[in-house]
């Protein structure tokens, strides 16, 4: 499978430039990175898949906090993965961090996880509904998928970078509960099998 292979059509692609400038400009992701944390501090997971991982920054951020938990990332760019990997291996992780190329639609990691995260990518997703229905055969039976957005429900200008709690109300898939809640800035969608 090629990198092409990873988008469809109306997809952000990150390149090396891109990408060096996702990198740079993580660091305002800081404060949104520690509502993620808190959330995942009041769930139970020993695995973790982070979907659109980009730089890694997450993962390495949550493989310092649980130093007995393994965590896996994927994304479809070939330049942030390199990043990523380069700041996982700088921190010394790469022994309970693995990262692979794929997305949302192709998980290429034969366990099954009982954690799925993915933070600020669900925007870019072209054919949510299926992403989503594609996540939820890589749970472990007890597992748990969760999405962090910007939070755009009752902002006064439209944003193609987050979600309206209005898309995720009207998400039902067969087999999975659904919660919605609201976190300092940030929209979280949890499914449980």
């Amino acid at each position: 499978m090629t990198t092409e292979d990873l988008y469809l059509e109306g997809e952000e692609r990150f390149g090396p430039v891109t990408s060096f400038f996702f990198g740079i400009g993580s660091i305002f992701l800081n404060r949104y990175y520690e509502v993620i944390k808190d959330d995942l501090e009041t769930k139970n997971f020993d695995s973790l898949l982070d979907i659109g991982c980009g730089t890694g920054a997450l993962l390495v951020r949550l493989a310092e906090k649980y130093k007995t938990k393994k965590f896996y990332g994927l994304d479809p760019s070939p330049h942030m993965l390199q990043r990523a990997m380069k700041n996982v291996s700088r921190k010394g992780l790469s022994n309970r961090v693995e990262l692979k190329s794929g997305n949302s639609r192709s998980i290429p990691f034969e366990a099954k996880f009982d954690a799925i995260v993915s933070s600020f990518s669900y925007h870019h997703w072209v054919d949510r509904d299926q992403s989503l229905k594609s996540i939820i055969p890589h749970l472990s039976d007890h597992g748990f998928i969760s999405i962090y957005e910007y939070d755009n429900s009752g902002r006064r200008f439209d944003s193609s970078h987050g979600v309206e709690e209005g898309e995720w109300e009207a998400l039902n898939i067969e087999g999975v509960e659904k919660s919605i809640k609201h976190s300092r800035g940030i929209i979280i969608l949890t499914l449980h099998k």
